[in-house]
């Protein structure tokens, strides 16, 4: 995946340049474009509602965004933390019609001082939400989990019987323990 040319190179080099994840959704309550600062911003040609509120106690974390290898889709975890009780309510009540929608995700760069994009919003990929998860720690900290993953994620897994596990290979060769000494001690008793 290469995001840049030569002409963003030298935009790049500054000394505060920052980054911003940006996420169009779609759900059935409609279209919501989301990015991980405070406030709105307005780029490419777009309005983006900014999901982070450090004096509402609502932040959103995203978790690395790795570069997809062959065979391989992306993902990337989200975070919702200090959730208050309406908010995780709403989520709940609404958790069947989150998961499986639409979530294409960007990012884009910009001057920390100024505000100013540097760069506008580059596609990662189309992506669509999973199932979220709730996290409860004691009475006081919330927080809702959910991965935004590559519409062709579901690529990743292997058909019935193609597991590379011991169960997987007797499936696929009854009676074959090869894979079973795969990640096992052995220990060897030569005889002189």
């Amino acid at each position: 995946m290469t995001f840049y040319i030569a002409e963003d190179l030298d935009k790049l080099s500054g000394p505060h340049i920052q980054r911003a994840w940006f996420a169009h959704v779609v759900l059935p309550s409609g279209e919501r474009r989301l990015h991980t600062g405070l406030g709105p911003v307005e780029i490419g040609g777009h309005v983006w509602e900014g999901v982070s509120d450090p004096f509402g106690g609502q932040l959103v974390s995203v978790g690395s965004i790795e570069e997809p290898r062959f065979g391989q889709a992306p993902a990337v975890d989200v975070v919702i933390s200090g959730a208050n009780r309406e908010f995780l309510k709403t989520v709940w009540d609404d958790r069947h019609a989150v998961e499986g929608a639409q979530c294409d995700l960007y990012f884009a760069t910009f001057d920390a001082e100024t505000g100013e994009a540097v760069i506008g919003l580059r596609k990662l990929y189309p992506g669509k939400i999973t199932a979220p998860k709730f996290a409860f720690v004691g009475a006081a900290v919330r927080a809702i989990q959910l991965r935004i993953v590559s519409i062709w994620e579901g690529l990743n897994f292997p058909a019935a019987g193609a597991q590379w596990s011991p169960a997987g290979q007797r499936q696929r060769f009854p009676g074959d323990k090869g894979l079973d000494f795969i990640n096992a001690p052995i220990i060897e008793d030569y005889k002189k």
